[in-house]
């Protein structure tokens, strides 16, 4: 190892950390990013992670290449002995735990077996999925199936379908590694360690703060969005040469471009007005005939020329062998076995703050001098996994955002900044509703020189200052990181940008649908060979959030740590990529692993959905060869062949799809229930999928007594819409706190008045900011 790799190594916030991955009788396909990702993201933050799997693999994942890139720089233990287990995580600072009771609890792998003799073990567990509706094994498929998110997305064809979104596997992940940070970082402070568990299900709730919702007196269209969802065009369109480009115009001024560049009338209303009278959408209709005029490229310079965002639509992976992705760290080139390959980076970098400057801001405006405070402690505060910490975002929109209320949830305190007339998403209440829960809104224009002493106070009183500008705003702002460094070298400062804060495509925008375009999750969607499908709920702001979160998380560990204040920088582009991360080249080609057929059915005959002879569906999952025996031993699937052959695309592909044949014939035979029943009786994995509206799938969620009393639906009265019911902080973690998260939502500047006196304005100066409307009271 050079002395600089060795130095870039120390200076990562993980480094010198023993990280255990308990991964003994559970599935790289069933767990997916859940039991492999977390352990990646630590590593590339510096940790020394050691994973444990038994001597047996799974069988279905005998084709399954996504651990090649989730397990890389991993060591990896082959072994069942439970002591040998122990051994390992006896020098271990934190265990990530995965599987069945049978296999952890009931070998003494359990928090409380490894507690009293490793105090200071973080232990973090993915447990089984539990809800009213029963207990699912760890096989995501199964647990979307139980709780009807296979019916919540349209697509090619009536019922539901397989949404490769990865979302209950991606957002349990995510929980995963959060959990393990916090809790890293309390012991930091503590001594001591602790645990913290989730599951796929919360997993499959991470995502969805923006789809779940229920309010007692909001306006029609907001009840309406939650019960019904949205209408809103998804602006994809393919051009003269067969590629799609997708399209957003959520910038000022990009609606009258983009009609200017079509050649189509202009508008007289405007782009909300269109929005809402409808006549955007029938623009977005007529506008297919102008896209296939032309090729793609024609479109993409033309646009991108006069400011207008766009994406191409690519598979994914493809966005791999992008330069760009390649120079932020995304693209990791690696040696394997005589194999080129690149893999995924983690969208998540973490780097000490320069030695500090003299503090500076726009010229003509005023400076003060850099606070001398070191990071406060608080060890007396055992039972909370951030006391004391002080947020301030400066963010907008989804993804910086959630990260702020994820830490809100955490027990921060956290004060919103958005302008005197209020930030633009709250025209979209339900991203308001999930993503501010529990801050306090400051209403200032922080482009008005008056404001200038009120935030540099902010930014002295901050632990954490995070912002989601576009590259070059926050210089504009005097709230870069050098500014921020300079006035607070102790904090944490957090850019959520969309392209990355370096590369040739820093500056582009960014957002969820361009997003899911350019890292192939519309492709990955939509099945082979056909059109790509858009997730309505933004998968990727919302995986954005909870990145932007872990990192923040591991920035909070290293100041507290090594005294140093942080820089994290996430990125949009990053976290659509982590949801196909399991892609990756080798030797200049793409290795996929299982693809939905076009039938958006699944994988193969082992793990997917079926249609029953009545019309209804259920979900299989066919794990190993007794399972498969089992399923030939029914009359109706005598046919099937006798050689293990659970997933398409593999060396037993041509009995994949015989497989498939048959049982599609023998389901048709009879009832969906009457089949679950039967194959529950032969020991094989399976679950229903009823037939839920948005409004069922929603009730489903928020009415479950289990997820009420597990705190993962949260009931408070909510400015302006009464009674407000929503998904709560899904982060479990112990000791058990005594405090609770604030459950508000925040007005306009309801706390103005109460943060600038905190800050030690006079009521005269709060008086003299609200009279040059810099700053609004409510």
């Amino acid at each position: 190892m050079t002395d600089s790799h060795s130095t870039v190594t120390a200076a990562l916030p993980c480094a010198g950390l023993t990280v255990v991955e308990i991964a003994v009788g559970v599935s790289d396909l069933g767990l997916g990013m859940a039991g492999g990702v977390p352990g990646m993201m630590l590593a590339d933050l510096g940790a020394e992670v050691v994973r444990v799997v038994g001597t047996d693999p799974v069988p279905i994942d005998r084709e399954v290449p996504w651990g090649r890139a989730w397990h890389r720089d991993k060591r990896v233990v082959a072994t069942d002995d439970p002591d040998e287990i122990r051994r390992l995580l006896a020098g271990a600072d934190a265990a990530l735990v995965y599987g069945h009771e049978d296999l952890v609890e009931r070998r003494g792998l359990g928090y409380r077996d490894l507690a009293e003799a490793a105090p200071g073990l973080v232990h973090v567990r993915c447990r089984p999925s539990r809800t009213s509706r029963g207990t699912v094994d760890d096989y995501a498929l199964l647990v979307e199936a139980n709780a009807g998110f296979c019916t919540q997305l349209a697509g090619h064809r009536p019922g539901p379908i397989f949404v490769n979104v990865h979302a209950s596997d991606s957002g349990a992940a995510l929980l995963l590694t959060a959990s393990v940070l916090g809790l890293l970082r309390r012991r930091a402070l503590t001594g001591r360690g602790g645990w913290a568990e989730t599951s796929l299900y919360d997993g499959m709730l991470a995502p969805l703060g923006c789809m779940i919702g229920r309010s007692e007196r909001a306006a029609p269209p907001i009840e309406g969005y939650w019960e019904k969802g949205s209408y809103f065009p998804n602006f994809l369109y393919r051009c003269a040469d067969d590629e799609l480009v997708q399209v957003w115009f959520g910038g000022k001024g990009m609606y009258a471009k983009l009609i200017d560049v079509l050649g189509d009338e202009p508008s007289t209303e405007g782009y909300y007005t269109d929005q809402v009278t409808g006549a955007l959408n029938a623009r977005a209709e007529r506008w297919k005939a102008f896209f296939a005029a032309r090729p793609r490229d024609h479109w993409i310079t033309r646009l991108r020329a006069v400011g207008v965002a766009c994406e191409p639509v690519l598979a994914p992976g493809e966005a791999l062998a992008d330069p760009h992705v390649a120079e932020i760290g995304l693209a990791v080139p690696r040696d394997e076995h005589g194999h080129r390959d690149v893999v995924i980076g983690t969208p998540v970098s973490v780097r000490p703050f320069a030695p500090p400057e003299p503090a500076h801001g726009p010229v003509g405006e005023h400076t003060s001098e850099p606070s001398p405070e070191p990071p406060l402690t608080f060890g007396f505060l055992t039972d909370r996994l951030l006391p004391g910490v002080r947020v301030l975002d400066l963010s907008a929109f989804v993804a910086g955002p959630l990260a702020a209320q994820v830490l809100a949830d955490l027990g921060a305190d956290v004060v919103k900044v958005e302008p005197p007339e209020g930030e633009a998403m709250r025209a979209a209440a339900y991203a308001v509703a999930a993503c501010q829960r529990g801050k306090r809104s400051l209403a200032l224009d922080l482009t008005a020189p008056e404001s200038r002493p009120v935030v540099e106070r902010l930014v002295r009183w901050a632990d954490v200052v995070v912002h989601n500008f576009r590259v070059g705003v926050a210089e504009r702002l005097g709230v870069d990181e050098a500014t921020v460094a300079g006035l607070n070298p102790h904090a944490v400062y957090c850019h959520a940008s969309a392209f990355g804060t370096t590369g040739p495509r820093a500056k582009f925008p960014g957002n969820d649908a361009l997003m899911q375009a350019v890292t192939g999750l519309e492709r990955a969607v939509g099945g082979h060979g056909n059109d790509p499908v858009g997730p309505t709920w933004i998968p990727i702001d919302m995986t954005g959030g909870w990145v932007s979160a872990i990192g923040i998380l591991a920035g909070l560990y290293a100041r507290d740590t090594t005294g140093r204040g942080q820089r994290v920088i996430t990125s949009l582009l990053g976290a659509g990529m982590l949801l196909n991360g399991g892609v990756f080249r080798r030797d200049g080609e793409l290795v996929s692993g299982p693809e939905l057929d076009d039938a958006q059915t699944g994988f193969g005959p082992g793990y997917r959905i079926y249609r029953a002879g009545d019309g209804n569906w259920f979900a299989l999952v066919v794990p190993d060869p007794d399972a498969w025996t089992r399923l030939r031993s029914l009359p109706e699937a005598a046919g099937l062949p006798e050689a293990y052959a659970p997933l398409r695309g593999g060396t037993t592909d041509a009995e994949a799809a015989k497989a498939e044949a048959v049982l599609e014939a023998a389901f048709a035979s009879g009832t969906a229930a009457a089949w679950v029943v039967r194959l529950r009786d032969a020991g094989l994995l399976v679950e229903p999928i009823d037939a839920l509206d948005r409004d069922g799938f929603r009730r489903r969620v928020l009415d479950d007594p289990v997820n009420r009393r597990m705190g993962r639906v949260v009931t408070y009265e909510a400015f302006d819409w009464g009674r407000f019911e929503q998904l709560g902080p899904l982060l479990n973690w112990g000791p058990p706190s005594t405090g609770r998260p604030r459950l508000e939502l925040p007005g306009i500047g309801e706390h103005t008045v109460s943060v600038l006196e905190e800050l030690g304005f006079t009521p005269r100066e709060i008086d003299a900011l609200v009279a040059a409307k810099a700053a609004r009271r409510p």
